[in-house]
């Protein structure tokens, strides 16, 4: 999530306070997480727990600073507005964008598949760029920056750690096998290390682990494979 950026925590906290006070809103409960939007609400401890308040105290709402702040994903955002609906709570936006209409409803599913549009072709920007950089200066590449999990640096390469490398499979077969973002890092908690869903959901996002170099962790049958069943899992 964007935290720390131009739209993070304290600007998210003083647009929801300025708009319940505009609205006569009472804030009987404050949640916040540091997880991808684009996971479903059985992977958000801290929107499950936002759920969990609006039972608690009966709210009749989930005030969140804009659309992205709930989702960046299409599916992740009709999930969790059908569960507050279900628990009697409306989702309501600090920027304003609130209405009961049909043709308000219409457009808020529509404003959701734009901001997880817009998501898409941002990380695709990226990548073409980085891409772009690592083909005009090769040599400069294993230089510099973090590594991602899963390789090593060697004087100046970049190799593939084998240790590593292995739980980085693991992740992709459990996923695979049609476990959770959150029940695949309980099963990769151990005695040496504590695994939390958010590095998970990056690891099994990372098309570098399917490419052959600097060298390849999982076979691009097995990455794709993957990426299917997350998508199943958003969709039902």
């Amino acid at each position: 999530m964007e935290q720390g950026k131009a739209f993070g925590l304290k600007a998210q906290d003083r647009a929801i306070r300025e708009f319940a006070k505009r609205e006569g809103l009472e804030i009987v409960a404050e949640v916040s997480e540091d997880l991808s939007g684009t996971l479903p609400l059985d992977e958000r401890p801290g929107l499950q727990e936002a759920l969990a308040k609006v039972y608690e105290y009966g709210a009749g709402a989930l005030l969140v600073a804009r659309r992205d702040r709930l989702a960046r994903d299409e599916y992740a955002a009709h999930d969790a507005m059908r569960s507050f609906g279900a628990a009697g709570a409306r989702v309501l936006y600090a920027d304003g964008s609130n209405d009961e209409s049909e043709n308000a409803r219409f457009m808020d599913s529509i404003m959701h598949a734009v901001a997880a549009d817009e998501r898409r072709r941002i990380v695709a920007r990226l990548k073409a760029g980085r891409d772009a950089k690592a083909r005009e200066n090769p040599e400069s590449q294993p230089q510099g920056g973090r590594v991602p999990y899963g390789y090593r640096r060697v004087k100046g390469d970049i190799e593939v750690d084998p240790a590593q490398a292995e739980d980085v499979r693991r992740i992709f077969d459990l996923i695979r096998g049609g476990k959770s973002i959150r029940a695949t890092a309980e099963a990769m908690n151990d005695e040496e290390k504590t695994w939390h869903p958010n590095a998970v959901a990056r690891i099994v996002k990372r098309e570098r682990y399917k490419e052959a170099k600097p060298g390849r962790i999982v076979d691009p049958r097995i990455f794709n494979q993957t990426q299917n069943a997350l998508a199943d899992r958003r969709r039902t």
